[in-house]
């Protein structure tokens, strides 16, 4: 029997490898193979009887299990090839490595009257055994637990799991956050989205809930959900950031029967192995999660919802395979029937117009269900950190018992620094962007790779003083503990998102009075207690050179109206901007959607940027860059492809770096791929990036 295995190397086709008799090999399979010098463990996508290798074929070494259904290996070839890397490359990259629990308790297997004879069949000869059985008798225990009340090492205990009499049983992880939740009585909108939903998801097809912030978009999700479990079907909770899960965790585990599993990068790779198994098994129901979630494999799917559908989060955008988790669920929804549910209060563009144009589902919620429409007015921005009229509306929400959410677009205490003595801007010398200065380490840190300097000097004149301008969040947090010295202050950002499952429980209990941080905290949260949102620098997303930022800055000023209002009290948005007039900042205010959708759709039209056109990213690195992207330039254009640049961008870690934008229509992959059938070495392609440069 010849079994054909997909290996982890980023290009070529499957291998053939010769199975022994006595090991257990099927399509899905995970298993291990020699590759060179070396073991790898690979992907089993078919089983034969024959070879079209010629020469001798070596031999599985090893099989640990299925680790995939096979019905997804299509779906994953698709993801794969969009992105030009071979199948096992991807599936190397996308499924959990096996790895046992950190944390675990420990249960007899066996019936309570067979333990006094097998803890005095192991008396004589396994005294240590016989110890971790009597102490187990008392109920499960944690592991280390155990071993000090049993006073013995691991080893009698993973005997005792090896002959079946003892039994791990993992921790499932859960968020600190907790809610006592009561579901509404829904609203007409709210009835026929939920009603949408269920039509999806037991005929497949794709439907985007629009809506302001507290419109009730939660409610129609997990309604949704618990109507697929109640039918015998799977569904996944995806979120774009890891700090929107604690309450989402914490509602649907108030509406769903069972808890919710979930799954997210930062759980330790024994959980989300646990996590894959039992969804693998059928076990598990509901499944939250970020957008690698997006692949579990649901023994009965039923239902995706993608909240915040806007977020560039959902793009993998730091290595390949580039997927976007938005089109992983669509790419599913057509192979497995399954339907999908986006939501969002300022969609992408390239969804709502897709909506307007009939290839999805569209479920409006216009009206707010809990609170009401905050009162938001702007600010000049001016040289303080926190404008006058910010820091009285701050004295006066807190005085009447209220929190406040304080919003900076930017990491770091200063943004930047120049040279006091020439002017020169201090940049990172790998990568030429701005050092941001970090008050808690006192060090100038890069953005992108992490380089910090401590005492930097002027690369052009060699002198050592700097003057320090631009708002951090951290900046943020000292200027709001400076203003109310007797206040519980907290800074959540991507610094500091270690602790947020505490930091969000402190938000609700009402103890942190005031919290600062970044985009990540500006959407889906629903604390009623926050009364006032400041927006601290906006302009700083509308200076940024991507035809996205006008989108992004609208999400953000979207998010912070929405954060304000949503209790009893009444809400306060205070935005501090220069630039009131712009549309993304007039349409923010007045939580008009689709008066700025019109005014960018036409922006975009009128540049022929998407939902117009398609794009692909094609960066290329190292010594020789600009030659080289030159002839790729030359290549796509010959093949009748628009190419715009190559350009120069920063460099990477002091790696040089030159950038194609290739512009077409919906076969964009398929052209890219016949007129460039190897992407060169030290090149990357992105197809539909979600950033520029």
């Amino acid at each position: 029997m010849i079994a054909r295995v997909a290996v982890p190397i980023p290009k070529g086709e499957p291998l053939d490898y010769r199975v022994p008799s006595g090991v257990d090999v099927q399509v899905g399979h995970r298993v291990r193979v020699p590759l060179g010098k070396r073991q790898v463990w690979g992907v089993v996508v078919a089983v034969t009887d024959t070879s079209t290798y010629e020469g001798p074929l070596q031999s599985v070494q090893a099989s640990s299990g299925q680790v995939i259904p096979p019905v997804h290996l299509e779906w994953f070839s698709q993801v794969a090839d969009k992105d030009r890397v071979s199948l096992g490359f991807c599936l190397g990259r996308l499924l959990p490595r096996e790895a046992g629990a950190r944390r675990r308790r420990l249960a007899l297997s066996m019936p309570e009257e067979r333990v006094p004879a097998e803890i005095e069949r192991l008396g004589k000869r396994a005294p240590a055994q016989a110890s971790v059985l009597g102490v187990l008798r008392d109920g499960p225990l944690d592991q280390r637990e155990l071993l000090r009340r049993a006073g013995v090492s691991a080893a009698p205990v993973s005997r005792l799991v090896e002959k079946g009499l003892v039994r791990p049983e993992v921790f499932p992880f859960s968020f600190p956050l907790k809610e006592e939740y009561r579901s509404p009585r829904l609203t007409q909108e709210q009835e026929a989205a939920v009603e949408m939903a269920r039509d999806v998801s037991s005929q497949g097809g794709s439907v985007l809930v629009v809506g302001p912030a507290g419109a009730g978009k939660t409610e129609v999700y997990l309604r949704a959900l618990s109507s697929t479990v109640q039918r015998g079907g799977g569904g996944l909770l995806l979120a774009p950031e890891v700090s929107l899960l604690p309450q989402l965790s914490a509602r649907a585990a108030a509406v769903l029967e069972d808890g919710p599993d979930h799954y997210f990068g930062e759980l330790s790779p024994g959980e989300r192995w646990r996590v894959w198994r039992k969804a693998l098994a059928g076990g598990a129901q509901v499944i939250l999660g970020t957008r690698s979630a997006v692949f579990l494999p649901l023994r009965r799917p039923g239902l995706i919802v993608l909240d915040e559908e806007g977020e560039s989060q959902y793009k993998q955008e730091l290595m390949a395979p580039y997927y976007d988790a938005r089109e992983v669920a669509r790419l599913r929804a057509e192979h497995e029937g399954l339907g999908v549910v986006m939501g969002s209060a300022a969609p992408s563009v390239e969804t709502y117009y897709r909506a307007q144009n009939g290839q999805l589902g569209l479920a409006r919620l216009t009206e707010r269900v809990t609170g009401r429409k905050p009162v938001v007015r702007t600010v000049a921005s001016g040289d303080a950190v926190l404008s006058l009229e910010l820091q009285e509306a701050m004295e006066r929400h807190v005085a009447q018992g209220g929190q406040v959410l304080l919003l900076s677009g930017r990491l770091g205490y200063f943004t930047g620094a120049s040279c006091r003595t020439c002017g020169t801007p201090l940049r990172c010398p790998d990568c030429e962007l701005a050092l941001v200065f970090h008050l808690v380490e006192r060090t100038f840190r890069c953005p992108v790779c992490g380089r910090t300097e401590g005492q930097p000097v002027c690369t052009s004149c060699g002198k050592g003083g700097f003057r320090l301008f631009g708002v951090g969040s951290q900046r943020v947090e000292q200027e709001a503990r400076r203003l109310f010295p007797g206040e519980e202050v907290a800074r959540l950002d991507s610094d500091t998102v270690a602790g947020k499952g505490d930091v969000l429980a402190a938000v609700a209990s009402g103890r942190i009075r005031i919290l600062v941080g970044t985009q990540m905290v500006s959407k889906g949260l629903d604390f009623p207690g926050i009364t006032l949102v400041g927006v601290v620098n906006v302009d700083a997303l509308l200076s940024v050179p991507d035809f996205r930022a006008g989108e992004r800055a609208y999400q953000l000023l979207a998010g912070a109206v929405g954060r304000a209002g949503r209790g009893e009290g009444e809400g306060e948005v205070i935005v501090q901007t220069d630039q009131p007039e712009h549309y993304s900042v007039r349409c923010a205010v007045d939580e008009d959607y689709e008066g700025f959708y019109a005014e960018e759709l036409e922006y975009r039209r009128a540049l022929g940027y998407p939902p117009f056109s398609r794009l692909a990213k094609l960066t290329v690195e190292g010594k020789g860059c600009v030659a080289r992207a030159r002839t790729i330039a030359g290549q796509l254009a010959a093949a009748g492809l628009e190419v715009l640049g190559p350009a120069r961008i920063p460099p990477r870690r002091g790696v040089a770096r030159q950038q194609l934008l290739v512009r077409g229509a919906d076969d964009l992959p398929h052209r890219l791929a016949e007129a460039l059938p190897e992407i060169p070495r030290g090149a990357k392609l992105d197809v539909d990036p979600a950033t520029l440069g």
